[in-house]
């Protein structure tokens, strides 16, 4: 198998996944500080910390990331609240008709999160983790694919 890109012919590619992780970097920093300040009626003493945590990411590791699963929690919370703020205004069957059509949904979102990420996102995620990129012209391109 030639590993070169399909369009350029050059040699000079890269595996996705080496991209997207190569891009990626932990910060976990800690700052400490104190000090003495005089202001007008008296003296005071300050101290203090500062944490920062958090994932820096370069554009090139964005856009080499791989497909992402579908979350059921915020959509399924977000469509309760819904439901519950339209169905405040109704009593009786209006109230109940409100209340099913939002478990209804619920439903309906879970069903097809849970379709997506056992059908649909497996086969994407294959292609990505087989996927290279070209340095020279940009291809993206699965190896020995057309």
């Amino acid at each position: 198998m030639d590993y070169c890109c399909p369009k350029c012919k050059s040699e000079n590619i890269q595996r996705l996944s080496v991209i997207y992780e190569g891009g990626l970097s932990v910060i976990n920093m800690e700052s400490r500080g104190s000090g003495v300040g005089y202001a007008g009626a008296g003296a005071g003493v300050a101290a203090g910390v500062s944490r920062t945590t958090g994932t820096s990411q370069t554009t090139a590791s964005q856009r080499a990331a791989p497909p992402t699963r579908k979350t059921y929690v915020k959509p399924i919370l977000a469509i309760l609240v819904v439901g519950w703020i339209s169905s405040a205004p109704f009593t009786g069957f209006a109230g109940d008709l409100v209340g099913a059509l939002t478990w209804i949904a619920v439903g309906g979102w879970g069903f097809y999160v849970f379709q997506y990420n056992s059908k649909r996102w497996p086969p994407l995620k294959a292609v990505w983790d087989s996927s290279f990129l070209c340095s020279r012209c940009h291809e993206v391109f699965v190896l020995g694919r057309p």
